[in-house]
């Protein structure tokens, strides 16, 4: 009796522990591995076993940043399990990693939680880590940026709070670069957003110049110095070099 009023409190209650087969992945792809259940002290009855894949954004309300979780995809890895003192069960799963999922970078992360749900008492869990890979044309158009003398900014990656922008979150993932040769003297950044789907990659990019007079200076505070440019990249396609360096000089003379 005292075993199973412990277990209700975590204490010598079952474990879980999700191995992953491979941590990384690419929108769109699969992680794989086993969930093991490790039985403690006493025998329990589990309701599900449930694994989400999660990562978190920042809302800024009235000049305050609070950090929220988001969840990307989920998975049952099993129904009504009967786990006795000292079992071990092995069940595999896989799930799949949507398109949508922020790319891991800097200071942004994403991870698998796994649980077991247990009726009156502590839900045991376990956390891990999971690095998802930029689609390949992102990676492209980021390689391109950094060719052309871009350096990330100590924010860049972070995911934010941007209501109707993406279509199945509501944050999106910015990447901050900031010019150290080649427009260093026309531009203070870019921002560039990724909308990643199967058959190609949208693109907004944020162009945000530079002031270089008494005018630029009120366009700054006014936020009129920046210019949106939307473009799509289809994979058949794929990114032809040069494209965003002809896409930045396009926004620069239009007003």
């Amino acid at each position: 009796m005292l075993n199973k009023f412990l277990a209700s409190f975590g204490i010598g209650a079952a474990k879980v522990d999700a191995r992953l087969a491979d941590s990384k992945v690419h929108p769109g792809g699969e992680l794989r591995g086993e969930v093991h259940v490790k039985g403690g002290n006493v025998e329990q009855t589990i309701s599900q076993i449930y694994m989400y894949l999660y990562t978190e954004y920042y809302k800024e309300t009235n000049d305050t940043k609070t950090k929220h979780k988001e969840v990307l995809a989920s998975y049952r890895v099993a129904d009504s399990l009967l786990i006795r003192p000292g079992e071990e069960k092995i069940l595999p799963f896989q799930l799949r990693v949507p398109y949508h999922a922020p790319i891991s970078f800097g200071r942004q992360n994403v991870y698998l939680s796994t649980g077991l749900d247990i009726e009156m008492a502590v839900d045991p869990k376990d956390t891990d880590v999971v690095t998802v890979l930029p689609d390949p044309l992102a990676a492209q158009l980021l390689a391109e940026m950094e060719g052309m003398g871009f350096r990330h900014s100590y924010d860049s990656g972070i995911c934010e709070y941007k209501k109707h922008i993406h279509r199945m979150v509501p944050f999106v993932q910015e990447f901050e670069l900031k010019p150290t040769s080649m427009f260093r003297n026309e531009l203070d950044e870019i921002e560039l957003i990724f909308d990643v789907y199967p058959e190609g990659i949208d693109v907004l990019m944020q162009v945000d110049r530079r002031p270089s007079s008494l005018r630029g200076i009120f366009e700054e505070m006014l936020d009129l110095d920046e210019q949106y440019v939307r473009f799509t990249i289809d994979r058949q396609r794929g990114v032809i070099p040069g494209e965003l360096e002809r896409r930045i000089r396009q926004a620069l003379v239009r007003r």
